[in-house]
């Protein structure tokens, strides 16, 4: 089994990403449909050239047939209890609160079952991925983005240290800062690069060996924009990569069934994911 080190070097590999198949793709697909979807993602010729890793939800993780060549599966961990599913490569927590159930001045996240998951899984010598996820709250502002998701990565900081947990073998995955989708104001991707990268200077440990940045719901041109400009920032202590859900799985879930062209689709949309990363790597970006 290869060591937490070795996987997370293996997740970062540049210029690949992660590719996340989780409940957006059983939404799009049908949950009767979802197992074939997800073994038709991971079985697709050529997907290791461009993503290095696979997230999957539990269901679909034990019925999905793996072979080589193949990327690294991960899987998504819902309860604390739960056993780390045999063959899973990673393990990711994520845990949003509602806007409504959230108390005045707490954070959106359960960063005390993001911490605890994280101290299991490195526990047991598997790496977990931690993801914060800025909530779609359409109109608001970059500004408001920044404030709401640099309060929940500083309380999982907190709980982190507080548990123990060893910032050399985990990976954040979190939102970029951006304004929300039906905000009338546009960011420019140097703005997002800028904001983002201050972001993440303030709360991930310098020791953690990489971010991965979540689309939130951006269409793919944009996504991959801002994704080049956040990882061409010089002199971060992290590899910055994709690890993407939305843009990447849609127009192929969308196609799946009905057109033999949805490997393309998908393979088209990651190879345009993974170009952006290597864009940033040739203009001198984070770790290169």
């Amino acid at each position: 089994m290869p060591t937490m080190d070795e996987t997370a070097a293996a997740i970062l590999a540049p210029p690949k990403g992660m590719l996340v198949v989780d409940e957006y793709a059983e939404a799009l697909v049908g949950t009767s449909r979802a197992h074939s979807f997800a073994e038709a993602v991971v079985q697709t010729e050529g997907l290791s050239n461009y993503v290095s890793a696979v997230l999957l939800t539990p269901e679909t993780f034990a019925a999905v047939e793996l072979m080589e060549p193949a990327p690294l599966i991960g899987v998504r961990m819902t309860s604390a209890e739960a056993a780390v599913p045999a063959g899973a490569s990673f393990v990711e927590w994520r845990e949003n609160l509602s806007p409504l159930d959230v108390p005045r001045g707490s954070v959106h996240v359960g960063v005390e079952t993001l911490a605890q998951g994280a101290a299991e899984a490195q526990a047991k010598g598997v790496l977990p991925v931690l993801t914060i996820a800025m909530p779609e709250l359409g109109a608001s502002s970059i500004g408001v983005t920044q404030a709401v998701t640099t309060n929940a990565l500083l309380a999982l900081r907190a709980e982190l240290d507080r548990v123990g947990v060893d910032p050399h073998h985990l990976l954040v995955r979190i939102n970029m800062i951006v304004p929300g989708l039906s905000n009338p104001v546009p960011a420019d991707s140097e703005q997002v690069a800028r904001r983002t990268v201050a972001l993440l200077e303030k709360g991930v440990p310098a020791q953690t060996p990489g971010v991965l940045l979540l689309s939130g719901g951006q269409p793919l041109d944009r996504a991959c924009a801002h994704l080049k400009a956040i990882a061409s920032v010089p002199g971060q202590s992290w590899r910055v990569t994709f690890g993407f859900s939305r843009p990447l799985i849609a127009a192929a879930a969308e196609a799946w069934g009905r057109d033999a062209d949805h490997r393309r689709i998908l393979l088209d949309n990651c190879k345009q994911a993974s170009e952006s990363v290597a864009a940033a790597l040739v203009s001198g970006g984070a770790a290169s």
